[in-house]
């Protein structure tokens, strides 16, 4: 826990001035490069380090979050087509090697797991130069924060033992009332401009689908045979590891604000 304490001190603040005081272009581009890293060590992953570099999943994020970012859900659905045929066409064109199923199904992943989510949050920080993702983001913050410090003083069952031998159903309740809080009073001082009952909602999609976010990667890295996605942040692993439990969120948290 000591080791991770100076990325959380240095990463909050500097996570704000990228996603909210710098404005839109500048959040687009570290999105994209956070995309692209995580995109390298999911097919590092899911290929087991045998994989070629990830180059038509890349060219697919610099496709689809310009599209998402100049030209909202519209844009993204067709960046999102074109980005699919270009992986169907590269599979063809590369023939027969015997593993050209998995290679496609690992591109088609990526691309819907890390550029498509991201691209939700990219459209949803427009709105309000980023303070409502900023917040969001905070609360998975929360959440994680609050599974650590109760699962670590109350412990007790195991969550799922198999998949994540660390994490306890009391850590699980615990992260979500922190979460749940969190949203609750950030609702209350007006960061969130959502109506209770949405707030209400936000904090359980939040809480729900974050953990399972993240036991879903592990799932992945339990498969994979690995114990992070990447070691680019030292004590917090790699890019995946930080961002797993947000991603699934985007195209929920985007459709509860947007849509009235």
């Amino acid at each position: 826990m000591l080791a991770r304490i100076p990325v959380i001190l240095l990463g909050i603040p500097a996570v704000y001035g990228l996603l909210v005081a710098a404005g839109d272009e500048v959040r687009m581009v570290f999105l994209a490069l956070v995309c692209i890293l995580g995109q390298y060590e999911l097919n590092q992953m899911l290929s087991r380090g045998n994989g070629s570099k990830p180059f038509i999943e890349w060219l697919g994020t610099l496709v689809m979050l310009p599209a998402a970012h100049f030209y909202g859900t519209t844009g993204l659905l067709m960046a999102f087509t074109v980005s699919s045929v270009s992986l169907v066409v590269f599979t063809v064109l590369r023939g027969l090697h015997g593993d050209n199923t998995q290679r496609f199904m690992r591109g088609l992943f990526s691309l819907t797991y890390l550029p498509l989510c991201l691209a939700f949050f990219l459209m949803l920080a427009r709105a309000d130069s980023g303070l409502t993702l900023f917040i969001i983001l905070s609360s998975v913050w929360a959440l994680d924060m609050g599974a650590y410090a109760f699962g670590m003083s109350l412990r007790g069952p195991k969550l799922a033992p198999a998949i994540s031998p660390n994490k306890t159903i009391s850590g699980a309740i615990g992260g979500a009332l922190s979460c749940a809080a969190f949203i609750i009073i950030a609702g209350h001082f007006e960061l969130l401009k959502l109506s209770q009952p949405r707030l209400i909602i936000m904090a359980i999609i939040i809480a729900t689908i974050g953990q399972i976010a993240d036991l879903f990667e592990s799932v992945l890295k339990r498969e994979s045979e690995v114990k992070d996605s990447g070691a680019l942040l030292g004590a917090h692993g790699g890019v995946l590891d930080r961002i797993d439990s947000v991603l699934f969120l985007g195209p929920l948290c985007y459709a509860l604000v947007v849509f009235n």
